[in-house]
């Protein structure tokens, strides 16, 4: 990949995650549904519990939670290219907890779309 389509690829994934957390925080599923293939799955353990979602399932959870949702803090700790793949390691607060994502991304017909989201929540303090 040469630098200038690069450049342009970090631009186009730091939006599709900068979609993706705006639309978590709103409960925005249509910012999910651009952020989010629709096959996608979004799996974690909250608390002692095994979460795994589908893109409809997690928007409307996001949707029901979006009082508590604040406050607003995400930074892109890693990304990395692999062809037509990305991995972004994503650390976000949402409801008073830190967590850290790992979004699995494709480039499809041009477009970067999350496949697969992998979260992990801190424990407090």
């Amino acid at each position: 990949m040469n630098r200038k389509s690069n450049e342009s690829d970090i631009a186009a994934v730091t939006e599709v995650v900068r979609a993706y957390y705006e639309g978590m925080m709103a409960g925005d599923a249509a910012k999910l549904e651009r952020a989010f293939h629709p096959r996608a799955c979004i799996v974690g353990n909250e608390g002692d519990k095994l979460y795994w979602a589908t893109r409809e399932e997690f928007a409307a959870d996001c949707k029901r939670t979006v009082a508590g949702a604040g406050p607003y803090e995400w930074r892109i700790e890693g990304l990395s290219f692999a062809g037509d793949t990305a991995l972004v390691r994503l650390g976000n607060q949402y409801a008073g907890v830190w967590y850290s994502d790992d979004l699995s991304m494709i480039r499809i017909d041009g477009t970067w779309r999350i496949v697969h989201k992998t979260f992990f929540a801190h424990p407090a303090g």
